[in-house]
């Protein structure tokens, strides 16, 4: 799942204004954003298939430390500790919850191969909404969009709306294939899109706004 993690962050820019909505915007992918470097580190390995961009041919073989519920949830707690001592206490336990609902929703995607612990021989778990690539694509547009129309402000609503569609458009090859091969040549470089994927979200729905 891509936007669709967005919509927590706007759910939560929601319920907590005074929080910076940096901090629930950049904790919703901070497992992805971790991931990346984890990779390059060959502490986590991915497997593409540079036969097809389909993302349920992404094969997923190890990543306990950025994607398994307990262990990701410690580390995101490092990460709001230091936000709690140099922003403020909520902005610490919203990070923390925004971090932690990544989880949860890729839980519905993802195909059987998200930990629980992390640990070696851990249980995992997806329900593997990859499967069906059109149901998919519908739905996570869907949710990101009435999540969006329900709590944002009405002045902020047509722009994060363009930006999820435009978002959502970026990443329709891996729904579909519409590509023979996949333009991630490697596992380094897939990963490298989605740090710049989620990064560039979060920045630019940050700037719609404070705008």
């Amino acid at each position: 799942m891509y936007i669709g993690h967005f919509a927590v962050a706007y759910l939560l820019i929601g319920m907590f204004p005074e929080v910076p909505p940096l901090v629930p915007l950049i904790g919703v992918g901070f497992p992805d954003i971790l991931w990346p470097f984890f990779v390059f580190l060959g502490l986590e390995k991915v497997e593409i298939n540079k036969e097809s961009p389909l993302q349920k041919h992404i094969k997923f073989v190890s990543y306990p430390y950025s994607h398994s519920l307990l262990i990701s949830f410690l580390i995101s707690c490092i990460a709001g500790i230091i936000l709690g001592v140099f922003m403020s206490p909520l902005a610490g336990v919203i990070f923390i919850f925004a971090s932690v609902s990544h989880w949860f929703l890729d839980i519905v995607v993802h195909l059987h191969d998200l930990p629980v612990t992390g640990f070696k021989g851990g249980r995992k778990v997806g329900f593997g909404l990859w499967k069906y690539p059109l149901i998919a694509f519908v739905f996570e547009y869907v949710f990101y969009a009435l999540v969006t129309i329900l709590v944002m402000p009405p002045a902020y609503i047509p722009g994060l709306l363009a930006l999820g569609a435009f978002g959502h458009l970026l990443n329709i090859n891996s729904f579909f294939g519409f590509t023979k091969g996949n333009p991630a040549k490697s596992d380094k470089a897939y990963a490298v899109f989605a740090l710049i994927g989620f990064i560039g979200f979060s920045l630019v729905a940050n700037y719609i706004l404070a705008g």
